[in-house]
């Protein structure tokens, strides 16, 4: 029996034949081989969704939709079809086939994929590899399934893949046309099922935020004292008491004072009291997006620059599977625990050796275990490290060994006081063991810790505390924070807190680990931001503003004019649900699809029916002089490093000619000088004699006076 191993990448496929043949083996161009075993790989997707000209020519034409394609296409890609072909060649003499794609949604498409394009009929396993060191491959070759038992994780990463291509295709041709319908050709619509609710997210915060006014509200704080211990509570009004506003603030600062006047010599006795002890467990190991988010909130680092970062430590066997969306560890990897502390330890991070691997943290969980498993250190010592590869490879290291330390302890305190009938409320915490955060400090310790006292007084109900005094001090109301690229991916991951409270689906969302992938969002996050997708230029939809994301005026107005199904966290996260139901196998691809066409269907026809205002920035660009109905738009050429202008509207051409016209920039504008007698632009040609002008309509030529044509002076005696 001749099995055949295709690896996602060229270095799993090396990690692969190394574990397999430790005294060497055959190396070709496209394989690994000894015996009967050969190891191959992809490049990722080395196979693409064909695009909608090839289905029928005439999709060329963006004017052309619906395209609903009943019988998919994918099509190899040209930079990768030598190695396809090597891999066709090798599954005819293959009895077996392992898929060693990554361990997730894309890796199970993209190797099966290749699988259904040769139509493999063969024995089919799966091997699923989260880190490239000996003993993680050691345990994912004990532990080979067969590859029908992620039959459906490869359907949900083909409902995805349609679902974007459905969604992408139809929705920006039908947006994009409608408006050069009106007359606006520059602006072009980039439809992206996870795109648009990310940038409504964006949009939406920027509002509230402009909209937001400031108001000031008023607390009324009391400062006592009990067997020595000073303490403080804040008076809680009583329904009608003083004027509130919506939020329950007090806004009348006189009321207060008067209040606090009224109980200035009252008696201050406590009327509840209730001690508590509590535990705070060490935070779960990172997942991708919990590494993106500490990351660019610590270093400022992008979604991007991390994720590129952690795969660099992958490749090196330093770290595990990076595009984990999972935050726990199978128990079976316990035992890998002192070798790894031992090495942490090794490699600088003194806080290892306080470690004890008896501890068990909640992050050992085999039921919270899918595909893949959180983000890790391996037994692998890194060396070499760069600067940003340090900051990450010890992100990931810390939130690892704290998992052996115990977790910190407080003692709680809670009262209320009652003052001549006015009712104060306090609460205070105090730690009474530090456990792991003797040696880690998260960024939420700040927001945290605002209750925590340096000592807690010993009350009890019915006790007379002292009054020390009472304070009435000003706040003001803020407006909410704008996103950076760190929270907007937290937001991504956390949909489910943007949708509607009254959705009964709410709940059930916090399972699906949000919107996109952890291999998707920070590429969402860079293509929002983007001005060229694919070499083409495209208005950006955000700009970055320091660390802030905010949206531009084009982003604004498509989130105004596309439909809302598309721009809603309910909908879009609902989406995501129906996909995480495919996976599970309690929902069938094809009824995903249909509803993701009847989405398209309804946003075909609100992109038809609607009108739509001038685009930011059109009213200032210069109408086209030859069509009249497009506007000339600036583009830089490579080629002459020079900017140019040409029209937006791509059926535009000269009269005569057949050709389309270009303008040069002349100070930011551009240089449209026209025929006195035709009244068609003129080009600006150099002869021997110096620049002169021309027309290419009428054929009449012009000289060149301090940039104006002028008929051109009759010679002396010519008769001309």
């Amino acid at each position: 029996m001749k099995t055949l191993f295709i690896a996602e990448k060229p270095d799993i496929a090396r990690a692969i034949a190394g574990h397999l043949f430790p005294d060497g083996y055959t190396k070709t161009k496209h394989y690994y081989e000894k015996g009967d075993t050969t190891v191959t790989w992809a490049f990722g997707h080395i196979l693409r969704m064909a695009e909608p000209a090839e289905y029928d020519e005439r999709y060329k034409a963006w004017s052309e939709y619906p395209i609903f394609p009943s019988d998919w296409k994918v099509l190899p890609m040209a930079s990768s079809k030598e190695q396809l072909d090597a891999i066709g060649k090798l599954l005819k003499t293959h009895d077996t086939v392992v898929n060693a794609g990554d361990p997730d949604r894309e890796g199970q498409l993209l190797v099966d994929e290749i699988l259904h394009y040769f139509g493999y009929a063969g024995h089919t396993q799966r091997i699923l590899i989260n880190a490239k060191d000996d003993a993680s491959l050691a345990r994912a070759f004990s532990d080979i399934r067969e590859n029908r038992d992620f039959h459906n994780l490869y359907l949900a990463g083909l409902g995805r893949d349609r679902a974007d291509w459905l969604i992408g295709m139809n929705l920006s041709r039908a947006y994009t046309v409608a408006l050069r319908k009106h007359g606006y050709n520059q602006a072009r619509f980039n439809i992206g099922r996870v795109k648009m609710p990310t940038l409504a997210l964006v949009v939406r915060r920027e509002r509230e935020i402009q909209h937001f006014v400031s108001k000031p509200f008023y607390e009324l704080i009391g400062t006592f004292t009990h067997q020595g211990t000073p303490f403080t509570a804040k008076f809680v009004p009583k329904d009608d008491e003083v004027a509130l506003d919506e939020e329950n603030r007090v806004i009348d600062k006189d009321a207060l004072t008067a209040i606090a006047d009224k109980i200035a010599s009252a008696q201050a006795v406590v009327t509840a009291c209730t001690k508590k002890h509590s535990v705070q467990q060490p935070p779960l190991p990172h997942s991708l997006d919990t590494l993106q988010v500490l990351s660019n909130k610590r270093f400022g680092y992008s979604p991007k620059t991390t994720l590129d970062t952690v795969q660099e430590l992958y490749e090196a066997k330093y770290v595990s599977y990076p595009r984990s969306d999972c935050n726990y560890i199978p128990s079976s990897q316990l035992s890998d625990a002192p070798e790894i502390l031992h090495m942490l330890a090794s490699f600088g991070l003194p806080a290892a050796t306080k470690c004890n691997t008896q501890l068990k943290s909640r992050a050992w969980n085999d039921q919270k275990i899918t595909a893949h498993h959180a983000l890790i250190p391996t037994i692998v010592q890194p060396k070499d490290l760069s600067e940003t590869q340090s900051h990450i490879y010890q992100l990931i290291a810390m939130q690892y060994l704290i998992q052996f330390l115990p977790p910190a302890e407080y003692d709680n305190l809670s009262f209320t006081i009652d003052v001549s009938g006015e009712t104060f409320k306090g609460y205070g915490r105090i730690c009474t063991e530090e456990g792991y955060r003797r040696v880690y400090q998260d960024d939420k310790s700040e927001e945290d810790g605002k209750d925590d006292v340096k000592a807690l007084p010993a009350l009890t109900q019915g006790d007379i505390v002292v009054v020390t005094g009472y304070d009435v001090s000003k706040k003001q109301t803020k407006p909410p924070k704008r996103f950076t690229e760190g929270s907007l991916l937290s937001a991504m991951a956390n949909i489910y807190r943007y949708m509607d409270k009254d959705n009964p689906m709410r709940d059930k969302l916090k399972e699906i680990k949000g919107i996109g992938t952890p291999a998707t969002r920070d590429t969402i996050i860079a293509e929002l931001e983007a001005d060229s997708i694919k070499g083409k230029p495209v208005l950006p939809y955000l700009k970055k503003v320091k660390k802030d994301l905010v949206p531009t005026d084009w982003g604004n107005y498509v989130i105004d004019h596309i439909t809302p199904k598309l721009t809603t966290p309910d909908v879009t996260a609902t989406m995501e649900y129906a996909l995480a139901e495919v996976q599970a196998g309690t929902k069938d691809l094809e009824s995903y699809l249909t509803s993701i066409r009847d989405m398209v269907t309804h946003g075909i026809t609100d992109a038809e029916t609607k009108d739509y205002p001038t685009p930011p920035g059109m009213d200032e660009l210069p109408e086209c002089p030859i069509c009249h109905t497009g506007h000339l738009v600036q583009r830089y050429s490579k080629k002459t490093n020079k900017k140019f202008w040409v029209c937006d509207n791509p059926d535009c051409k000269h009269p005569k000619t057949g050709k389309t016209v270009y303008y040069d920039d002349k100070a930011g504008k551009p240089a449209i000088i026209l025929c006195p007698d035709c009244h068609m632009p003129l080009r600006h040609p150099k002869s021997k004699f110096g620049f002169f002008f021309a027309c290419d309509n009428c054929g009449k030529t012009y000289a060149d006076e301090k940039g104006k044509p002028v008929e051109r002076k009759k010679k002396k005696g010519s008769g001309k």
